[in-house]
């Protein structure tokens, strides 16, 4: 298999979102770590998706992270720390301001 094939890049992309190749990454486009911890948890391994534990779910996530400069690499994250953490886009989103779209929120 060659790379990037059969799965979306988590690493690299940082400040392509307004260019014309933006490139959505956790580092670029996801604004909560906790997405990624549900990412993960749902969708790994591939062979038996939602098989790991949650131990294991926390080293995935750091190790994404720490190879995303988010996180020390000997940093540890649990469920105490992951909800803290400061995504590089956290604050890159805006609400949407559509009275039909409260139903959904």
């Amino acid at each position: 298999m060659s790379p990037g094939v059969g799965a979306d890049k988590l690493i690299g992309g940082r400040g392509s979102l307004a260019t014309n190749n933006p490139v959505k990454t956790t580092e670029s486009y996801w604004p909560y770590a906790t997405t990624l911890f549900d990412y993960v948890k749902r969708a790994m391994p591939f062979n038996a998706p939602g098989s790991l534990s949650d131990d294991k779910v926390y080293s995935v996530v750091a190790y994404v992270l720490a190879q995303g400069k988010i996180i020390k690499k000997d940093e540890k994250i649990d469920a105490t720390t992951l909800p803290k953490l400061q995504m590089p886009n956290r604050d890159g989103f805006v609400s949407d301001p559509r009275p039909e779209l409260s139903l959904y929120r």
